[in-house]
């Protein structure tokens, strides 16, 4: 090809070229004015509010308005709710209580009044005392098992004195029938006993509650220091010495309100042995 040949292809080519750098550098120009449109819409755009938390002293509970549960297995109520403890329900109103002092721990209420109370309790409810033995050596131990069995075709409510607690205790008596697990001297002087209180259960038809309780064939004296964990009647005792050998009459006390003290029932008691 000729020096004016060459020269006049590259004359031909160079408007190709100049269009396609004319291209790029208008698509480089939007893409730039695109991306700094962006930046300057997040640059002004409003921050976002932050939502405010709502502080509430320690130590509080948020009154919340009452709910009724719903129907179902769980125990759990609504913040506030009266509603008792399912529980509370199952110990104070059940037919096998295993633990009756446990029971009467869940199920204080109000002292009843004369006509809360059962009436003819001999034809409605049986108390039986199982011991572990009816021999045992001087200063042995004797595991009781106390029964309270509803025998009627209704719900039975009973009522237990509190003082705090339950207090359920024995007296040992000789042949002549004078108590012979008392201290000697001049008890010391309680304080003033608190305001009376009450635990009810009620036993369905049919129902039973128990409870442990254990006798000791020792003499006792009068023991103040005991007077934080002492859960039987009377002042604080601890033992003094073992019952010398004979026969004794044990006869249990039950804190039920009403059964005892007009003659409905009779304290449960039984014949026990001491000897080597």
């Amino acid at each position: 090809m000729t020096s004016n040949g060459r020269r006049d292809a590259r004359t031909l080519a160079r408007p190709l070229a100049y269009r396609r750098a004319a291209a790029v550098s208008a698509f480089a120009f939007a893409f730039a004015l695109a991306l700094a449109a962006g930046f300057g819409g997040l640059a002004c755009s409003a921050p976002a509010q932050r939502r405010p938390i709502e502080m509430q002293p320690i130590g509080t509970v948020k009154n919340e308005k009452r709910t009724v549960d719903e129907p179902g297995d769980s125990p759990v109520t609504t913040p506030n709710s009266a509603t008792p403890s399912a529980a509370k329900e199952a110990a104070c109103n059940a037919s096998d209580v295993e633990d009756l002092a446990e029971a009467l721990r869940q199920c204080e209420t109000a002292m009843p009044k004369a006509a809360d109370l059962p009436t003819n309790l001999r034809e409605k409810l049986e108390i039986r005392v199982n011991a572990g033995t009816l021999s045992i050596t001087p200063g042995g131990r004797v595991d009781l098992t106390i029964t309270l069995r509803n025998k009627s075709n209704e719900p039975l409510p009973l009522w237990f004195a509190l003082d705090p607690m339950a207090r359920f205790d024995t007296e040992t008596l000789d042949a002549k029938g004078k108590r012979v697990d008392l201290p000697a001297g001049k008890p010391p002087k309680s304080p003033s006993p608190p305001s009376p209180k009450a635990a009810r259960i009620t036993l369905s038809a049919g129902g039973t509650a128990r409870m442990k309780l254990a006798w000791d064939a020792v003499k006792t004296k009068f023991a103040p220091e005991r007077a934080a964990s002492w859960d039987r009647k009377g002042p604080p005792r601890a033992p003094a010495g073992n019952l010398p050998n004979g026969k004794y009459t044990l006869r249990v006390l039950i804190p039920l309100i009403g059964a005892f003290e007009k003659g409905e029932l009779d304290p449960p008691k039984f014949p026990i042995e001491v000897g080597s």
